[in-house]
């Protein structure tokens, strides 16, 4: 595996590769071939010494984000156990939203807290699930945010049965 060194990188903060269209036919000595610039990492080492000023946002944003062209695609299996897991808190996250939405269209007796405590619990539940999406390119960010999510998604199926 290739290791990029300060010397390789431009002006502008990108990487210098050679273009392999242009190198083809030529020999092996040839060191001034025309290079492309990749793009520069978003997380580049220039930004992190500033602690003081949006250091919180600068460390949600490299953690919380969509990926980009330069970053590499998820591996097939993890995804897969991520879509898999959603699916299945998607699939029970019926129950408790389909109880309180009969509930509130016949007018049913429930508790007064009933309503918004569920509502929080599911919003929370989704967001956690959608960060953890977000997320999908660190470590165990995902993991650690779909089991907050399943276990919200407990605390409202318990609240069901509890409550009626």
């Amino acid at each position: 595996m290739r290791t990029e060194s300060d010397s390789e990188r431009d002006a502008e903060g990108g990487l210098a590769i050679a273009d392999p269209a242009s190198t083809a036919g030529n020999s092996a000595s040839t060191a001034s071939d025309d290079h492309t610039v990749a793009p520069a990492a978003r997380t580049s080492p220039d930004n992190q010494g500033a602690r003081g000023t949006g250091g919180l946002r600068n460390a949600v944003s490299s953690r919380f984000r969509l990926p980009g062209e330069d970053d590499p695609s998820p591996r097939s299996g993890r995804l897969l156990g991520l879509c898999t897991w959603a699916a299945a808190m998607a699939f029970l996250g019926l129950i408790p939203g389909g109880r309180l939405a009969f509930s509130l269209a016949l007018n049913l007796d429930m508790p007064s807290w009933y309503a918004p405590v569920a509502l929080t619990l599911g919003v929370l539940g989704v967001a956690a699930v959608a960060a953890g999406f977000f997320a999908i390119h660190r470590h165990r960010l995902p993991l650690y945010l779909f089991t907050a999510a399943t276990l919200l998604l407990l605390t409202n199926l318990t609240l069901v049965y509890a409550a009626f």
